[in-house]
């Protein structure tokens, strides 16, 4: 994969107070990113993903859900993360990522947005397509869970590449009723199914990390990116 590139700590006005997250500033932008964590909150590997969208020329943004908690960082363990993020509705989760991609767009004046995000933030990608947002030209939810009978019709003009484990039946057996719904609202689409992989088959700092089926999905990232940023 590529190059990550260093991330900054920034801080910006957020519905209700200051949210945080982590910026990678792409040397020449051909497009801008906001990228949302896995249920453990922002760290070190989501700030490398968004190193690496920088790395290839997409200046990105890794949002903390966490914020009004005091951020990721205040919490002792990945475990406590992970049940204060339990707890938080799903409305504010959609309007801190709208508010996210306020400032993605005020930092890349211009350039086409997209959306990326893992497990957790996977399942919000597709929140956020469903409650519609005109402003993506581009989504990629990774082994998202898919909300029930969603209308993407709101963010049409988000080309969506999903992208799943086969071992990971939990997520990727909702796979046909997002094509379904994908298709029915006219949104340009690609889900994939990489073969022997599981559940967070991307993160290279997990134990199901798996070297394959990453490799393949981030090239299908850059190409979908080439093609729709």
């Amino acid at each position: 994969m590529a190059s990550a590139l260093a991330t900054t700590p920034i801080t910006w006005a957020g519905p209700k107070g200051q949210l945080r997250g982590s910026w990678a500033q792409a040397a020449t932008p051909r497009g801008a990113v906001l990228v949302i964590h896995e249920n453990k909150g922002l760290n070190d590997w989501v700030r490398t993903v968004a190193g690496r969208l920088a790395g290839i020329g997409y200046s990105a943004l890794a949002i903390d859900l966490l914020s009004e908690e005091g951020g990721t960082g205040s919490f002792s363990d990945p475990a406590a993360a992970t049940a204060a993020l339990g707890t938080i509705a799903p409305d504010r989760f959609i309007a801190d990522i709208r508010s996210g991609l306020d400032e993605v767009a005020r930092r890349s004046p211009g350039q086409k947005l997209a959306l990326v995000g893992f497990c957790f933030g996977g399942g919000l990608v597709w929140q956020l397509l469903a409650a519609g947002e005109p402003r993506l030209a581009a989504a990629v939810p990774f082994y998202g869970p898919l909300p029930e009978d969603p209308d993407f019709a709101g963010s049409k003009d988000a080309a969506v590449l999903g992208l799943y484990g086969a071992l990971d039946q939990r997520v990727t057996s909702s796979e046909p009723a997002a094509k379904a719904a994908l298709d029915q609202a006219g949104l340009v689409n690609d889900l994939v199914i990489e073969p022997d992989a599981d559940h967070a088959f991307f993160n290279d700092a997990g134990p199901r990390y798996n070297p394959v089926a990453a490799a393949d999905a981030w090239n299908r990232l850059q190409d979908w990116f080439s093609r729709n940023l």
